[in-house]
């Protein structure tokens, strides 16, 4: 994988604003951080790879404050990086992924290069710092493009609220499935993001952003958490997790419908109500482009759950594809 070209990508799709110098910026620096250790692997300049830190340190902090600027609302520009850092702890505005991977590269990189001016690094050292700096900052973008995706498409949805209010009147006192299965067809079929050049340029994150600025405008009697860890003592996460009292419903986003792994990506969700004992799921195969969503109503054996799929309107599966898994209930088990 191109570190470099992964970041190139994660700023390139998003929207211009006041924060995309400072992102370009932490690329360069990683970008030079990278040619200062092929220059000290090229030559007896042990000094390289010492140099090599010192921009990876000017990324870390320009993500720091570029994350400050995008994810707390703030400007960074007086700030110090050491109050920056403990607003955005304190406040518990990073992901757990994030928090992780800075307080790892603080520790192991900044602290000491910062504090000890006669420590000297060597190859192996600034490769990993590198590293560090570099998956620090694609998580991080991708909890930036996830916000400013939030923002708009909720600002979007606002504009249009009667609309969609009137639009979706029905599905207010249905249980939590029907309502949400709903709201996610009405988001595809005319919220979806874009960008200017492509659509498929546009990343997961962004789309899981939209969806919940989406949901936050037109349905804010709704609780919605995206990366919702499913069990306290397993790894697993769910896309959205959307809760109404004591109603829940598990998103999963997939970017496109892939026959030949449709089987697994079915499995996957039923392990995620598995372990979680949530009733209800949803499977969302998103749309290149704005797009009427055709539905499988499902339920999952075993475990008395019930599942919908949701493709662009001509992708579904064939039924044969579904059928030795997939039983559909009644309309008035999906009512009731």
């Amino acid at each position: 994988m191109d570190l470099v070209d992964t970041l190139r990508k994660k700023i390139d799709v998003l929207d211009e604003g006041d924060y995309v110098p400072g992102l370009k910026a932490v690329l360069l620096h990683i970008e030079t951080a990278f040619r200062h250790l092929s220059r000290g692997q090229d030559s007896e300049d042990d000094t390289a790879f010492t140099d090599s830190i010192y921009r990876t340190n000017q990324a870390f902090e320009g993500s720091i404050k570029e994350a400050y600027r995008v994810l707390a609302g703030q400007d960074p520009a007086k700030k110090r990086p050491y109050d920056i850092e403990n607003y955005l702890e304190e406040n518990n505005i990073f992901r757990t992924r994030v928090l992780s991977q800075l307080t790892n590269y603080r520790t192991e990189w900044r602290n000491p290069s910062t504090h000890d001016y006669k420590l000297d690094f060597d190859e192996s050292e600034a490769f990993l710092a590198i590293v560090s700096v570099s998956a620090f900052s694609c998580l991080l973008l991708d909890q930036i493009a996830e916000r400013l995706a939030y923002m708009r498409s909720q600002a979007e949805a606002e504009a249009q609220k009667g609309a969609l209010a009137a639009n979706l009147a029905a599905t207010v006192n249905a249980d939590l499935l029907v309502r949400v299965t709903e709201l996610i067809s009405q988001f595809c079929a005319m919220y979806m993001p874009s960008v200017t050049t492509s659509f498929s340029r546009v990343s997961e994150s962004q789309v899981v952003g939209a969806l919940h600025g989406f949901l936050s405008s037109a349905a804010p009697e709704l609780s919605v958490q995206t990366e919702a860890r499913l069990d306290a003592d397993k790894p697993f996460r769910a896309d959205l997790l959307i809760e109404r009292g004591d109603e829940r419903v598990i998103i999963e986003l997939k970017r496109r419908l892939m026959r030949n792994n449709y089987q697994n990506v079915i499995a996957q969700i039923e392990h995620y109500l598995l372990i979680s004992g949530i009733k209800n799921g949803i499977l969302l195969y998103l749309p290149d482009v704005p797009s009427e969503m055709d539905r499988i109503e499902t339920t999952v054996r075993g475990i008395d759950a019930r599942l919908i799929i949701l493709t662009p309107e001509g992708s579904n599966p064939s039924p044969k594809q579904t059928a030795s898994r997939l039983q559909p209930p009644s309309v008035s088990e999906l009512l009731r």
